[in-house]
Formats: structure tokens, C-alpha cells, sequence
């Protein structure tokens, strides 16, 4: 029998360790395409943080599923008039963690950005609203703390100023400076692929803007968003772990090896 005491101080150290790994391989591989001129297409294809299906986003649908299964526990021992709340909570962790391994939001932009275009004449699909899917999820997102108010009032005062500053970084990151990054693609200069034949665009999704990736500013951005996700998420996992711990309640992960 394996027993894994998940105390909130060393989980928290570890997961910002990992995402302290996770950014040291991304940064090595703007290092190797901007300064050396180096392909690395594995490495890109592994660690680049603006891209998906790779490392951070299997350490990203991780991040949301302990988050979602913190919540869930959380509603199992939460007075009755609290437990709806961390059932709707869990639900959209859950949700997160499935549209982070699939990309659901990223097939919302083709639909989110024809809706933009008005009379064919003036197309506001470009710029902060490059990547659309930011419309409907910041629309879903202003309508979750509408109905999760009244349940964040409910909550102990230091538990609910975590959750809304844990909320408020992820935002910032998924939202805010995604619209950032939208505007800083668009104002970059034209470019072709073929100027930079060391880039590995098989490694990009969008193989003809992958010379984008050339550009220091537009790295920064996308780097800082990714990084204020991972960070917006351990925080909210330190919070809900730390709630427990005000309440004198020890978590642990059992594991028996099987004869």
C-alpha cells in the first residue's frame, strides 16, 4: 500500500517547478529558432507553449483535472446549500480540461469570426479579435460569475478572494492577452516562410503565419499567456488545498499494488 499526502505547500512548489521546466524548454526553443538559427523541430513540436497537443497542454488538462477533482471533494463535505456550487465548478474544470486536450475553442474561431464581418465591408475579425473564440468564452465567462455569485458569497472570505484572484490571472492570460496577442500578430510586418527556412513550420498550426515565430514580441505575449494560465490554476488547486487545511482536513492519494 502507496500513500501520497498531498500537502498544499509541496504540491504547489512542484507544480511550479514543473511549469518552471515546461517555460526553460519553450524559451530554448525561441533561444534556438531567433539566436542560432537552429530548426530543434522536435523540441518545438514537444515544449513551444503557443502551440498544442504538446507537453504544456497535457501539463495545462492536468492543472484543470486536479482542480476539477479538488472541487468535487470539496462538494462532498460542503454544507448542502454549497454543494451545487462546487458541482457547477468541478463541471466547468472538467469542461476546460476536455477543451484543452481537443481544442474545441480553436473550431469556434472560423464560425465566431464570419459572424464579425459586417456587409462584407468592414471585417472586425482581425487584431484583438484574431483569435475569436475569445467572444464566446468571454461571454460564458461573465455568465458563470452571474450564476456562481450568490455561491461565492457563501463561501469563507479567504477561500473566495483566492478563487477570484486565481480566476482573475487565468483570465488575464486566456483572454486578455490572447486579444493582445491577435493585435500583435496583425501588426507585424508581411512575411513568408521562406525568409526564415530554419523554422520548423510542420511544427505550427497555422504553417503560413509560422514566420511569426521569428518575432520577439509576439513570443513574449503568448509566452506570458500560457505562463499567467499554468499560473491562474495552481493558484486556484493552492487555494482549494489550503482550505482544507484551515479545516484540519489531510488529503491523500492511496495506491495498492495489485497481486
Amino acid at each position: 500500500m502507496y500513500r501520497f499526502q498531498l500537502s498544499s505547500t509541496r504540491t504547489v512548489r512542484f507544480l511550479f517547478a514543473v511549469m518552471g521546466l515546461l517555460l526553460a524548454l519553450h524559451l530554448a526553443v525561441a533561444f534556438s529558432h531567433i539566436v542560432l538559427h537552429r530548426p530543434v523541430a522536435a523540441l518545438t513540436f514537444l515544449a513551444d507553449m503557443g502551440q498544442e497537443a504538446n507537453l504544456p497542454a497535457l501539463f495545462n488538462v492536468s492543472l484543470f483535472l486536479i482542480c476539477a477533482a479538488l472541487c468535487l471533494v470539496h462538494g462532498r463535505m460542503a454544507p448542502s446549500e454549497l454543494r451545487t456550487g462546487w458541482k457547477w465548478l468541478a463541471a466547468v474544470m472538467a469542461f476546460l480540461a476536455i477543451d484543452e486536450g481537443s481544442q474545441i475553442h480553436e473550431k469556434l474561431m472560423p464560425a465566431t469570426q464570419r459572424l464579425l464581418v459586417i456587409n462584407g465591408s468592414i471585417d472586425w475579425a482581425n487584431g484583438w479579435f484574431n483569435f475569436a473564440w475569445v467572444i464566446p468564452y468571454g461571454i460564458a465567462t461573465f455568465a458563470l460569475v452571474l450564476v456562481l455569485g450568490r455561491w461565492l458569497l457563501r463561501l469563507p472570505a479567504p477561500l473566495r478572494k483566492q478563487l477570484l484572484l486565481s480566476g482573475a490571472v487565468y483570465v488575464t492570460g486566456a483572454v486578455l492577452l490572447e486579444m493582445v496577442g491577435g493585435k500583435v500578430l496583425e501588426s507585424l510586418p508581411p512575411g513568408d516562410a521562406s525568409t526564415f527556412p530554419w523554422i520548423p513550420c510542420e511544427a505550427y498550426g497555422r504553417s503560413g503565419a509560422c514566420w511569426a515565430y521569428m518575432y520577439p514580441r509576439f513570443i513574449a505575449v503568448y509566452t506570458l499567456e500560457e505562463v499567467c494560465e499554468m499560473t491562474g490554476l495552481i493558484l486556484c488547486i493552492r487555494a482549494l488545498l489550503l482550505h482544507f487545511d484551515e479545516r484540519g482536513i489531510t488529503l491523500a492519494v492511496t495506491a495498492s499494488a495489485g497481486k
